[in-house]
């Protein structure tokens, strides 16, 4: 199990333990008692292990008698190898048990299990109907993820107004959900289903009965981001990969974009999570850890940077380099960079000025003038034409000019297709120092690499750029756990990746996402897409 694994599995764990031992109907685990003493008393002999192997023999008479909430602790038990040996295949029967016993707890870690295929084969589906069976039962963490799965158009039809429903309850029930989604998920519904909701009057029936919800969780716990790590699923506004934002940017858009990103450690330290403006970013050590961001090719990244050089904020103000920022961003498929671009282009005097810049061969203008094209936004310079330009500004060593022309021979865009000419560019702008073109390389070998040992050294490599904001490096994960190279084949966690790579705007990795949900999925008409 790789570190980036393992990270995730642990954060499952605690979220296990966070926030679902503790829903409506179980009790607190048998295991964690929060009056147990602090510290034990020295003076007294206390048999620890025949207490424990008392407790668990109870435990065990009570799952085997039937008993719901037996089987869900002692499924966990042997999960997690608390006081007993790890089971883990066990724990799963016992935990499906319990969940098929209607046990909201229980449905919902299963439908985890399932999600995530950790110790039984990855199946959404199933998954999804066991996140629903929760939700109707009032569990808020279910009817959460149940709303999220109603947008991404990949286990059940996209469904905006169910995904309201579901996520509006979920926050009426004490989760926390952040405002952003509620509102951009009301801006895709009828206002009268939105009146009908807060009027108490729309309940879906063929999925939810007035009944089965609770009016109020004694959850203490709920955080929207715990279920997201522990399953890999946020709020995807995948409309946006074949449409591009056509209203205003806000800073606080771009700001949480970037801090949704599965970069934690790095965010953490960038320490954004309370800025509301792109002008509270004003720290040296802040925008070091933004380029270097930029530099392992985060689309999020680059985009903020963009507009920093557009505005003249920490930077001075500077369109050319604004727009070679928006376009390296569009090459990673960045949600708001082709908006940007666009109204930059709009400027007044913004052509005369890049014209000048190319005239006095500013390599990062031929950059962008190459790039106005190849993106579709100047239609009048020839292919033959954008291509010299980039081949002069590679030429002067400019480093985003080497990678995308690496990229053009690579894939035959542009020019005629010939790897070993790739390589060898790449390998000259890493040796000028360009991280992005170290990644460019790995991503480039692991695609035709023969050699199993060495596949394994650039999967180590591709985990470690997934980590620090690379969008490619996570969809290349995505087919290496896919297809075994360099590693076992696990379909969950090559799903994992893919969406993780979706989530930020790799049209890739969500059609991948789409191949392999179709091809497991059932055929009835519940889970039909488009």
């Amino acid at each position: 199990m790789t570190a980036f694994t393992n990270k995730y599995f642990f954060l499952f764990l605690i979220g296990l333990f966070c926030f679902n031992l503790y829903s409506q109907d179980t009790t607190q685990s048998l295991a964690f008692k929060k009056n147990r003493p602090v510290k034990t008393n020295p003076y007294f002999y206390r048999p620890d292990l025949s207490y424990q192997l008392l407790q668990q023999f109870r435990l065990l008479q009570e799952a085997n008698s039937g008993d719901a909430l037996a089987q869900h602790e002692l499924g966990i038990r042997l999960l997690l190898g608390e006081g007993m040996a790890a089971d883990t295949a066990q724990a799963v029967k016992w935990i499906r048990s319990a969940a098929d016993q209607n046990l909201s707890a229980a449905a919902y870690n299963y439908g985890i299990l399932l999600m995530n295929g950790w110790g039984v084969d990855w199946n959404p589906f199933e998954a999804f109907r066991y996140f629903r069976m929760a939700a109707s039962k009032g569990m808020p963490q279910a009817q959460y993820v149940t709303g999220i799965l109603y947008t991404d158009n990949l286990i059940v039809p996209r469904d905006w107004e169910k995904a309201y429903y579901f996520i509006n309850l979920a926050k009426e029930n004490g989760f926390k959900v952040e405002e952003d989604v509620l509102n951009e998920l009301a801006s895709r519904v009828r206002p009268s289903f939105i009146d009908s909701i807060k009027s108490g009057k729309t309940i879906f029936d063929q999925i939810i009965s007035k009944d089965d919800v609770s009016t109020k969780s004694d959850l203490n716990s709920s955080d929207q981001s715990s279920v997201e790590k522990s399953l890999g699923l946020s709020f995807i506004n995948f409309d946006a990969l074949e449409d591009t934002s056509h209203h205003e940017v806000k800073d606080i858009e771009l700001i949480n974009d970037l801090t949704r990103t599965d970069i934690q450690n790095v965010l953490d330290t960038l320490k954004l999570k309370n800025a509301n403006s792109l002008k509270e970013i004003f720290s040296s050590d802040q925008i070091n850890i933004l380029m270097e961001l930029g530099n392992y090719g985060s689309p999020e990244a680059l985009t903020l940077i963009g507009k920093l050089y557009e505005e003249g904020i920490y930077f001075q103000k500077n369109l050319i380099t604004a727009a070679e920022y928006y376009i390296r961003a569009v090459r990673y498929e960045s949600f708001r960079a082709p908006f940007l671009l666009y109204k930059l282009t709009q400027k007044q005097n913004f052509n005369s000025l890049l014209q000048r810049e190319i005239a006095d061969k500013n390599a990062d203008a031929m950059f962008v003038w190459y790039g106005l094209s190849r993106f579709g936004y100047n239609n009048e310079i020839i292919t033959n034409e954008a291509l010299r330009i980039l081949q002069s500004a590679a030429n002067l060593k400019h480093i985003p000019s080497m990678i995308e022309l690496g990229l053009n021979y690579f894939t035959g865009d542009y020019s005629q297709k010939n790897e070993t000419v790739a390589f060898q560019i790449w390998k000259e702008a890493e040796q000028l120092g360009s991280i992005e073109a170290t990644i460019r390389i790995v991503v480039g070998e692991i695609f035709k690499e023969q050699d199993n040992n060495n596949s394994k050294r650039l999967v180590s490599a591709l985990i470690n750029f997934a980590e620090k904001g690379s969008v490619i490096s996570q969809s290349a994960l995505g087919i290496c756990y896919l297809k075994g190279i360099g590693t076992g084949q696990n379909k969950a966690l090559a799903v994992k990746y893919f969406r993780l790579a979706a989530f930020r705007g790799n049209r890739f990795a969500y059609e991948q996402l789409k191949n392999l949900y179709d091809e497991l999925r059932p055929p009835i008409t519940e889970f039909i897409v488009n």
